[in-house]
């Protein structure tokens, strides 16, 4: 078969493919530790994704391969080839594949874990050089942000220096989760396009029931119609910025303790309801509180945070992000909504009349 024809489920499929990517996982089953491989296959017809239960070690990145007695199976709404026990995975030495791909233009918003790879148009924001050590070879990551008019994504460039402001499409950009959101990355095999757009909009003011996918840096405004009681003043590890049950961190416990604020609640906006979080760098702005003023306020300052928050209506800058495939929210800005801000949301909702 070829990669095209397999539409459905299937038990018995054999095909010959390029392995494109090969990583692994160790699970933890009732019967112990297991580890599966995951990836990427493809051949002059398309690329599908393969999860290996059963993997020969020799076979690597780059290698052609027969397989037999493949199954496949509908996961997170695609087709999906698996291999256990059963299947036969032969090397084909010397033979090599020329592998079609196509990807689909996609805003940034609607990128999922569906489609591996995508093709996107956006602003490169934030992007910072880290060099790192990987078999004794010292290579080069960039980190930072792609945005467009609908979600601001984290991006990663291995190798592939972008200029921070400048609006590229990018043609074959992986698509991963990282800390409960979409991440993209640029490969090897990535193009990379400087294109002129002055059209794109990234102000991203959205109605909460209009966000479907953990999207990052939307603008929404609502009333805050509940405060976790839990919220206050907490203390972090220095070294690791984990929270402190006991009063002194287990993996640094000679390293210093700060103070954080976090907060909880939940926001309104007429369409739906959303569960937030707010950790010091949104709120101390709004509660008019420097860093090392936190200390002074341990006796009231969930009194603060009640007194400002609950009840009261607000603009955020949030990005959504997924848990069990409910969404919930991480604000970045919270502010006091004003007047003006109620007749731009009047304005942007009879655009359209």
């Amino acid at each position: 078969m070829k990669i095209d024809e397999i539409l459905n489920e299937n038990n018995n499929i054999d095909l010959k493919v390029k392995i494109l990517s090969v990583d692994k996982r160790e699970v933890t089953t009732s019967k112990g530790n297991t580890i599966y491989h995951y990836g990427l296959v493809g051949d002059e017809t398309g690329v599908l994704s393969y999860t290996a239960w059963e993997f020969p070690a020799p076979i690597k990145t780059g290698d052609v391969v027969e397989i037999k007695y493949a199954r496949s199976k509908e996961y997170n709404g695609r087709i999906r080839l698996y291999f256990d026990s059963k299947t036969e995975i032969i090397l084909k030495p010397g033979e090599s594949m020329d592998v079609k791909n196509t990807y689909r233009e996609k805003k940034l918003q609607d990128i999922s874990l569906k489609e591996p790879f995508v093709s996107v148009t956006g602003k490169v924001t934030g992007m910072a050089k880290k060099e790192y050590n990987k078999d004794g070879r010292l290579l080069v990551i960039y980190n930072g942000f792609i945005e467009d008019d609908t979600s601001r994504v984290r991006l990663s460039s291995f190798g592939k220096e972008l200029e921070n402001g400048k609006i590229y499409k990018i043609k074959g950009a992986k698509v991963s989760e990282f800390n409960k959101q979409m991440e993209l990355s640029i490969g090897d095999k990535t193009e990379v396009f400087l294109v002129n757009d002055e059209n794109i909009n990234f102000e991203r003011n959205y109605k909460i029931a209009e966000i479907t996918n953990p999207a990052g840096s939307i603008n929404i405004m609502g009333f805050i119609i509940t405060l976790g009681t839990k919220s206050g003043i907490i203390k972090k590890c220095s070294v690791c910025n984990k929270p402190l049950t006991t009063g002194v961190c287990p993996d640094h416990p000679d390293a210093k303790t700060i103070l954080d604020i976090f907060s909880y609640f939940t926001v309104d906006d007429g369409t739906k309801y959303l569960q937030c979080i707010a950790g010091k760098n949104a709120i101390l702005p709004f509660l008019n509180i420097k860093n090392d003023e936190i200390a002074k306020y341990a006796g009231d300052i969930y009194t603060k945070l009640n007194d400002n928050l609950y009840g009261h209506a607000v603009k955020m800058n949030v990005d959504f992000i997924k848990n069990d495939n409910e969404l919930s929210a991480r604000v970045n800005t919270i502010n006091n909504i004003t007047e003006a801000d109620i007749k731009n949301d009047i304005i942007l909702n009879n655009s359209g009349d």
